[in-house]
């Protein structure tokens, strides 16, 4: 059985499914456009997360069941039962490649047509056999030494170069995503990087025009994009999310895990108050034959801290590193369920010296107050991307089946569909 195909409706070509796979939860919203208004959201479910760690399938059953269960739920909901769906990618190893490749035009203006040979170049020329694009996204363009140019047709030289952003992730955890799907009798439509999808959900149109950085605080992993000029121009994931700040507690705080989760959610925080001294968080034992113990709530709060803070710092330098600072813009928007605890903005306004606010889904009708959260940030935005404009080089799900597919596909002019984005933009 084919791993992809088909587009995700069901019995209607307006309605549309989604699935956030997450380490914490699975969340499935099905929705349908409504010309002049927006999108509606017509059935939503959402099941606690299992054989699921950092984005990857480690448990292909428990997976399966977890996917059925949110699927089901949204499915009543909705009053109907769906084929196929857009899943989100949030893995470690989703990563940017930046590609310039320059050609020579047969004419003297510049048409389609070159566009589309440029392209096809850049594509043709990503060889990563063990990494599947995601994403393509023509950043800039250059005619002759002419660089930074929006849209070159009708423009006049002799060679044509494309600044071109990939976005990959390893195709193993891909093909272990996508067979565990299709387990559950869906096909997939497609793929979407979860910090793509995240600023899609809650970023405003002077955000994605000005430059803004989005970091996505999952709870098995922390992703973070950067967009400029309406364009994503950069992505990375580090392994490290909420339920490794819950670990650091239940470690030093000698409590279970599932109390950790509750002391996180109830006293956590990621900077102290003058009120906080003297205050004692009472922990559950970690056996039958131990009692309740308090901990000072300074202690909870340091634990708390130190891993956000290291965190923060990962992305910091990453940033630095990639020499993405001059474009990132001077804000930073956080998403996910550790975005909500308290104190987060700040200790990132103190690490990134932006400014932050903790983003929200917008412009969804029917969207329930209980997933109207940082949390279903990724989900909200699954579901507006699809009837969005598309700003990129490919469409469709990504290429699993190897280096040498990959060069067919990608190559000799096979990309008519790719301009269209040209067509619907200027």
């Amino acid at each position: 059985m084919a791993l992809f195909g088909g587009r995700t409706r069901a019995g209607n070509p307006d309605i549309f499914a989604i699935l956030d796979v997450g380490s914490s939860k699975v969340v499935c919203f099905i929705g349908r456009e409504e010309p002049g208004v927006g999108v509606r959201i017509l059935g939503a479910g959402y099941h606690a997360s299992a054989g699921l760690r950092a984005g990857a399938v480690i448990d292909m059953e428990a997976a399966e069941n977890t996917i059925r269960h949110a699927v089901e739920k949204a499915e009543r909901a909705a009053g109907l039962a769906i084929s196929s769906v857009i899943v989100n990618v949030s893995t470690r190893s989703i990563r940017s490649r930046h590609i310039h490749v320059d050609t020579k035009f047969s004419s003297a203006e510049v048409a389609d047509r070159d566009l589309q040979r440029v392209i096809d170049t850049a594509l043709s020329e990503f060889n990563e056999p063990d990494q599947a694009i995601l994403h393509a996204f023509p950043l800039n363009w250059a005619v002759d030494e002419e660089r930074g140019i929006r849209d070159p047709r009708g423009m006049f030289g002799q060679k044509l170069g494309v600044d071109m952003h990939f976005v990959t992730a390893g195709v193993g955890v891909l093909r272990n995503l996508a067979h565990c799907i299709e387990r559950c009798h869906l096909r997939i439509a497609g793929m979407v990087a979860s910090p793509y999808a995240a600023g899609i959900g809650v970023l405003v149109e002077d955000e994605f025009d000005l430059g803004v950085t989005l970091i996505d605080m999952g709870a098995g992993i922390t992703t973070a994009a950067v967009f400029r000029d309406r364009t994503l121009a950069f992505v990375d994931g580090v392994g490290v999310g909420g339920q490794n700040v819950t670990s650091d507690i239940a470690r030093g705080l000698t409590t279970p895990f599932e109390a950790a989760e509750r002391i996180k959610t109830i006293y956590g925080s990621a900077l102290d108050s003058p009120d906080d001294d003297g205050q004692m968080v009472p922990c559950p034992p970690m056996g039958a034959q131990d009692e309740l113990h308090h901990e000072p709530l300074t202690l909870l709060t340091s634990i708390v801290r130190s891993r956000i803070e290291e965190t923060f710092e990962i992305l910091r330098d990453r940033f630095k590193a990639a020499g993405i600072e001059e474009f990132a813009g001077r804000r930073i928007v956080l998403t996910g369920g550790a975005a909500q605890l308290s104190g987060v903005a700040q200790l990132a306004e103190y690490t990134f010296k932006k400014r932050v606010r903790v983003g929200r889904p917008h412009g969804l009708l029917g969207l329930p107050d209980t997933m109207a959260g940082p949390d279903f940030a990724v989900a909200s935005g699954l579901i507006k991307q699809v009837f969005q404009d598309k700003r990129e080089a490919i469409s469709g799900p990504p290429d699993l089946s190897g280096a040498r597919s990959r060069t067919r596909r990608y190559a000799g002019g096979g990309f008519s569909k790719s301009l269209k984005w040209f067509r619907e933009n200027f």
